[in-house]
């Protein structure tokens, strides 16, 4: 994989990220005030798409860069994949096995960003149920699949961790054994 591929992908990922949590935040407002009717007043203006797209984008990337990590600052009480790791995947000259572990850890960075993204979704979900009179259930339905896959998401990502784990010990020792 060329580093260009690599920051291609973080910079989508991370844009995702952030655009749902930029939905959800508009579910919110949306929810406490009516927000949908004021967007849609200047959305019909011509200005509107030209004013917004270039900063909506990156605010998205800033919120799903912070995001990323600052839950995996918060949740790395003990890393699955060290230093350590990474020196013994890069030593064994296999590039496959360096492309794997920076594709895992990059995947485990945006899965750890999407834990807030998906409970703001859910949040916003919640706020919208008040404007949604007898359809409200697919409100509660949205607020509780989206924390439950925001939840979900960093134990998918320390169990990709766990699952490289013995490919590169493997490697590596079957290096050494050849030295």
């Amino acid at each position: 994989m060329s580093p260009d591929k690599a920051s291609l992908e973080d910079l989508t990922g991370y844009l995702g990220v952030g655009a749902l949590e930029l939905l959800g935040l508009f579910f919110v407002l949306d929810g406490v005030s009516g927000f949908l009717a004021f967007v849609e007043t200047y959305a019909k203006t011509s200005s509107w798409a030209i004013l917004v797209t270039v900063p909506a984008l990156v605010v998205c990337y800033i919120l799903g860069l912070t995001s990323s990590l600052a839950v995996e600052s918060l949740l790395r009480l003990e890393p699955v994949l060290t230093p350590e790791h990474f020196a013994q995947a890069t030593s064994s000259n296999n590039e496959a096995m360096v492309r794997k572990y920076a594709e895992v850890e990059r995947h485990a960075r945006l899965l750890n960003g999407c834990l807030i993204a998906f409970v703001v979704v859910g949040v916003g979900c919640l706020a919208e149920t008040r404007q949604m009179g007898r359809f409200a259930f697919v409100g509660y339905l949205g607020c509780v699949l989206s924390i439950a896959l925001g939840v979900l998401c960093p134990f998918l990502a320390r169990h990709q961790q766990r699952k490289l784990l013995p490919l590169i010990v493997a490697v590596y020792h079957g290096r050494a054994k050849a030295a």
